[in-house]
């Protein structure tokens, strides 16, 4: 499965009307045995972390099946509060 394909699976697990942000997806990806090697592969070293993430970000507004709703505040993998993209499952 690749990254894509993994970040699909994480939104349609989502009822409609749910919101998340951009972490919860992110988080699932790390957390989660069978997305982990997806995300690893994922990054590049020509890349931050936070660039990465904001890709990820690009990546689920992309799949067409959730609306921006502007933006929330979670925390990061480093237990950091940051701003980051809102969405509601259509």
């Amino acid at each position: 499965m690749d990254l894509e394909q993994c970040i699909l699976e994480i939104v349609n697990s989502f009822t409609k009307g749910d919101y998340f942000d951009s972490h919860t997806v992110i988080n699932t990806l790390i957390a989660k045995p069978e997305y982990h090697l997806a995300y690893l592969r994922g990054y590049t070293q020509n890349s931050s972390v936070a660039q990465y993430h904001g890709n990820i970000a690009k990546m689920i507004g992309a799949t067409n099946l959730v609306d921006q709703l502007g933006t929330a505040k979670s925390h990061t993998i480093y237990g950091d509060l940051s701003a980051n993209m809102l969405w509601q499952k259509k």
